[in-house]
């Protein structure tokens, strides 16, 4: 799939989303970072998109595209102010489940303009929760997704989903059904720069030199954040290593690649390191550091690493893992069971927990706010067991098998470039992004937007919630009148002060407000409809505005119509530019 024709679509972008080095990088930066970039060198498009909230943030995707192999010319944004480009790609990729919000911003203006594509990261908090939750009463359509990265957490998604659909349809008496999709598509990995990683002879001997790693022992190899409470409890693993070590007699090291929490958790995991596997060499590598992170996939020889974790979903360490040709000993657990398979590129370790009851308590507490998420992962992981026999006797044959050690890293490093390598997981995008659009143009709409109704309930134009507030409206009908000479110095006096006009970008400019003044002092009398009737459709909310602020500073009288006869203003309305005027790009 190639050239200008290949599916495209604009990223929503904010560029903390899509960091993928420094200080306190979790998952989902790596791995919407990786799929953009991924997506850049291989989608097979000759323009890169971004839909954003503020013009600001362009500069640092045009920076963030050029170093991923883009030109500079080849980079857009696009605001919020219109759909009109986002029509023409079909596609608003937001790298979270979040699709509705962007569904009900899609609904001011036409919902068949494009389709909105989520991805789900982790799936265990509140607010992730209700984002999903969400899907079941924003405006979502048949004709957008939120892709789910592994079989795992698409059971997940759809339990919370059938859970909420029950209540919904027992509260309203009404049969509440799903509508968007939910595909499979896996995360990835560029499986060539990995392998260049773990087959960089030099960074294998300048750092196992530097942590005394000879050449008949084995380091084995842990890659992700140093957090017992969300992300992996390494006790299993240090007890595991302990018992490999004893097995085999072979000097066994452990390095730990990743950053902690903070200091006080960094000294608790080596402190426990040493406690529970005392026999093991311990060596820990600040994740932050690009220069030495990189070279762990080269001085390692076995990948390590037992989830157990609501926290994680899918996993993306395994699968850099197996492109850097490492045999792999992790939990048969989330969307590690789906990636690696037992006794081909890796051994799978069983693991338990307790049965659907066991947590009701903890969940209420969550959700009520009186214990944090971190709490709440903990307790759940901390009767979440694997099994530290299987994986010792895994670790003793990997160990002591050189053999079995390269037949299963080459299988991982052929399974990482078959099937995750980004090129095949951006086609799989674009694939459902087509697919999207044939759903799009034939698909039933659910839930139609209603003339004269707010396209979002909860942010509803303002002058409807507080119609009763006034005494009359400034309607189609209301009169309006005005006594001359036009006063220039007191108009511009008027219309240039702060006070008086604290957000002049919302009514007619300056010339076309003192132009209108004139028409009413000319006419001496009229009706609001009288002069509305000639005018461009962008400029009838902002007149409206006006007539208000006029009537505010006295320059002109008003006979309102009563609210009980108000007709509203006649629409259709074009968009106006309040939007640029109020700094919006």
């Amino acid at each position: 799939m190639a050239g200008p024709s290949a599916p495209n679509a604009a990223f929503y972008y904010n560029p903390e989303n899509y960091q993928t080095s420094g200080d306190g990088i979790v998952g989902r930066q790596s791995a919407t970072g990786g799929f953009l970039r991924g997506f850049i060198k291989h989608g097979g498009t000759d323009r890169f998109f971004i839909y954003a909230d503020s013009a600001d943030v362009f500069e640092k995707f045009q920076r963030f595209a050029v170093d991923s192999g883009a030109r500079a010319d080849q980079t857009a944004a696009f605001l919020p102010v219109t759909t009109a480009h986002l029509k023409q790609l079909g596609t608003v990729f937001r790298p979270g489940p979040d699709l509705g919000d962007l569904a009900w911003r899609r609904r001011h203006f036409d919902q068949r303009d494009f389709s909105i594509c989520g991805i789900t990261h982790t799936v265990s908090e509140t607010m992730a929760m209700q984002v999903i939750g969400n899907l079941m009463v924003a405006p979502v359509q048949p004709w957008d997704a939120l892709v789910c990265t592994s079989k795992c957490v698409k059971g997940v998604v759809e339990r919370l989903l059938a859970d909420w659909a029950d209540y919904l349809g027992a509260r309203f008496e009404y049969d509440v059904q799903l509508p968007c999709q939910l595909p499979v598509i896996p995360l990835g990995v560029d499986s060539a720069e990995m392998a260049a990683r773990a087959d960089d002879s030099d960074s294998r001997l300048t750092l196992r030199e530097a942590m005394d790693i000879k050449d008949s022992d084995i380091a084995l190899l842990y890659a992700g954040r140093l957090n017992h409470v969300e992300k992996a409890n390494p006790v299993p693993m240090y007890l595991a290593a302990e018992a490999a070590a004893a097995n085999t007699g072979v000097r066994l090291h452990l390095i730990q690649a990743g950053q902690a929490t903070n200091t006080e958790v960094e000294n608790a995991f080596k402190q426990a390191a040493q406690d529970f596997a005392p026999n093991v060499k311990h060596h820990f590598i600040d994740g932050s550091r690009d220069d030495l992170y990189d070279k762990v996939w080269a001085a390692a020889d076995i990948f390590i690493s037992l989830s157990d974790n609501i926290q994680e979903s899918f996993g993306l360490t395994p699968i850099e893992a197996m492109a850097a040709g490492l045999p792999l000993v992790i939990s048969h657990y989330n969307g590690y069971r789906e990636s690696v398979r037992d006794g081909v590129e890796g051994f799978t370790v069983p693991s338990s927990q307790p049965a659907p009851g066991a947590g009701a308590e903890m969940a209420f507490l969550y959700d009520t706010g009186f214990v944090p998420s971190p709490v709440f992962t903990a307790a759940i992981s901390q009767s979440t067991a694997v099994e530290v026999p299987a994986a010792a006797l895994a670790l003793s044959r990997l160990i002591e098998d050189g053999d079995l050690r390269a037949r299963l890293g080459a299988a991982g490093q052929k399974r990482a470039a078959d099937v995750y390598d980004w090129r095949h997981v951006a086609r799989a995008h674009q694939e459902l992004w087509a697919e999207l659009a044939d759903v799009r143009a034939h698909a039933k709409e659910i839930v139609p937007p209603s003339p004269n109704k707010a396209p979002f309930p909860l942010a509803p134009d303002p002058f409807r919630p507080f119609l009763a507030h006034a005494t009359g409206l400034l309607d189609a009908a209301a009169m309006i009148s005005a006594d001359g000479p036009f006063d220039e110095t007191v108009f511009q006096a008027l219309y240039r002060s702060d006070i008086a006009t604290p957000l002049s970008a919302v009514l007619l400019d300056e010339a076309d407000t003192a132009d209108l003044l004139k028409q009413i002092i000319n006419a001496g009398a009229m009706s609001a409809g009288d002069v509305v009737k000639d005018m461009t459709q962008e400029k009838i909310t902002p007149f409206y505005l006006t007539l208000g602020w006029l009537a505010k500073v006295g320059l002109i009288a008003v006979a309102a119509t009563p609210i009980h006869a108000a007709s509203g203003i006649n629409g259709p309305f074009g968009r106006s530019q309040t939007w640029r005027k109020l700094g919006g790009g």
